[in-house]
């Protein structure tokens, strides 16, 4: 079976912390086991227009986008953030948070399977 592409990349984390794999997956798992609930809040905020929670998610999702270099939402992630905070293109907001949370669940799903979590 050929490899697929993954959707995010623990090299960094492997890099940093001397190949630990356990130490990978935990971290794994604490994205499993919050990044649900920050992108929850994110699409709840944003559906209600509520651009300072839309920041604020944004905000608080940026470092784990960014741990796992989830690459094709790590641009869009600070531009939501920087648009929700200044109040401005907002009808991009939504689209981009829509496909943001999309990426998040599909990476979620992802490293479930690839780590055996829950």
């Amino acid at each position: 079976m050929p490899d697929v592409e993954k959707l995010y990349d623990t090299a960094l984390l492997i890099r940093t912390h001397n190949a630990d794999e356990e130490f990978v997956k935990f971290m794994a798992s604490l994205f499993v086991q919050h990044m649900p609930e920050s992108n929850a809040g994110l699409e709840k905020a944003c559906a209600e227009s509520n651009w300072e929670k839309v920041y604020f998610f944004a905000h608080k999702m940026k470092a784990s986008i960014d741990l796992f270099n989830l690459e094709p939402v790590k641009d869009l992630i600070r531009k939501v953030e920087q648009r929700a905070l200044k109040f401005t293109q907002t009808d991009l907001i939504r689209k981009d948070v829509t496909f943001i949370s999309g990426y998040i669940g599909q990476c979620i799903a992802a490293m479930k399977m690839e780590f055996e979590l829950e």
